[in-house]
C-alpha cells in the first residue's frame, strides 16, 4: 500500500492539481493507495503520526506531494525509521527534491517509486532550539541574514504573485534587497565537536543536509547526503555592498570562493547569541537566543531517487 499525503495549496494549488491528474493515471490505478489532503498547517504532522500509530499492511512508502513544508512536517511527525517516503514536488521551492535526485514529471516519479526496490539513505539534522523538544529539519536550518530574507518573503504579499507565475526566486530576491540597509550583522559564539569560535560581525550561519536551499540556490556546494557530519557555511566581516553581488554567485555556488565565506565540517554544533536572532527551519522563521545541531543517526529510506536507480545500475 501506498499513503499520498496531498497539501492542496501548495504552489497555489498546484499540488492538488498534480495528485488529480495522477489518480487518473494507471500506474496509480494499478497500485493500492490511500490519500490525505492537508488542511491547515501542521496536518501533515497530525495525519503521518497517526499513520505511524496504525497497521497499515505492507505500507512501501508514504508519498509528499507538496513543497518543502510539507515534507518537513511529513519527516517530524514520522516515528517508525522503518517508513519509506518519498515526495513528488508541487511546492514553490522544491529543494527536497533537488537534493535527495527526485527528478521529472510526476508521473514519471511515480513510475520510478513503484518500481524502486531499496531505495537511498537520507539522514536529517535535529536541532533543539533553547532547550525545547528535540525537531528535525529537512534541507537546512540558518540563522541570520538569510532567515531575515525568509522571514521577509514569507510575509511578503508579492511572494504569492510570483509563486502564480512560477518565478518564486524574485521574491526572494526583493526580500534581500528590502533586509540588506536594515540588517545588523549578529554576535554569536559558534561551539564545533568542542572548538569555540566567537563572532562580533556575523552575517549568517547555515546547516544544510545537501547543497540546495531557497529554490535551486546552491548555498553549500560540497554539502552531501550523509550520516555522521553537518556541512556549516558561515559569511562574516563583508561589506552590505558585497553581500549583494556574493547572493548573486548563489545560484552557481562561486560565493564559497569570497575571503568572508568559510566553510566547517561538524558532528555537532552549538550557536549561542547575547540576544534574540531569527533563524529559518526548511523556509520557515522564527527566533532564538541558542540551538544545539546534530545529524540524526536513524536514515529514512527515500524512494524514486535518481541516485538510487544509479547505485542499481552500477551493481
Amino acid at each position: 500500500m501506498y499513503i499520498f499525503i496531498v497539501n492542496p495549496v501548495a504552489g497555489n494549488g498546484r499540488g492538488y492539481k498534480i495528485f488529480k491528474k495522477l489518480s487518473k493515471s494507471m500506474i496509480y490505478q494499478q497500485i493500492i493507495a490511500e490519500y490525505y489532503l492537508t488542511e491547515y498547517p501542521g496536518h501533515a504532522e497530525e495525519i503521518t503520526k497517526n499513520i505511524s500509530k496504525g497497521s497499515h499492511v505492507e505500507l512501501k512508502a508514504i508519498i509528499v506531494i507538496g513543497g518543502d513544508g510539507t515534507i518537513h512536517e511529513v519527516m517530524n511527525g514520522l516515528k517508525n525509521t522503518n517508513t519509506a517516503v518519498s515526495f513528488i514536488p508541487g511546492g514553490s521551492g522544491n529543494d527536497f527534491g533537488r537534493g535527495s535526485g527526485i527528478t521529472g514529471s510526476p508521473i514519471s516519479i511515480l513510475k520510478k517509486i513503484v518500481e524502486d526496490t531499496s531505495g537511498i539513505p537520507y539522514w536529517n539534522g535535529d536541532y533543539n532550539i533553547s532547550g525545547s523538544s528535540k525537531r528535525s529539519f529537512i534541507n537546512s536550518i540558518g540563522f541570520g541574514f538569510d532567515a531575515e530574507i525568509a522571514a521577509k518573503a514569507n510575509l511578503s504579499t508579492y511572494k504569492k504573485f510570483f509563486n502564480v507565475l512560477h518565478l518564486g526566486k524574485l521574491s526572494y530576491v526583493i526580500a534581500l534587497i528590502q533586509v540588506l540597509f536594515k540588517f545588523k550583522p549578529i554576535q554569536v559564539e559558534l561551539h564545533l565537536d568542542g572548538h569555540t569560535e566567537s563572532m562580533t560581525d556575523c552575517w549568517m550561519v547555515t546547516v544544510a543536509n545537501h547543497p540546495y536551499y531557497g529554490g535551486g540556490m546552491k548555498i553549500i556546494p560540497s554539502a552531501k547526503i550523509e550520516a555522521d557530519l553537518l556541512p556549516v557555511l558561515v559569511i562574516q566581516g563583508i561589506s552590505k555592498w558585497k553581500i549583494l553581488g556574493l547572493f548573486l554567485t548563489v545560484f552557481t555556488g562561486r560565493h564559497i570562493q569570497f575571503k568572508e565565506v568559510t566553510l566547517y565540517k561538524a558532528k555537532k554544533l552549538t550557536i549561542t547569541a547575547k540576544s534574540n536572532i531569527t533563524y529559518q527551519v526548511d523556509g520557515q522563521t522564527d527566533t532564538c537566543q541558542s540551538c544545539v545541531i546534530t545529524k540524526n543517526i536513524q536514515p529514512i529510506q527515500i524512494m524514486g531517487s535518481d541516485f538510487s536507480l544509479k547505485l542499481s545500475q552500477t551493481s
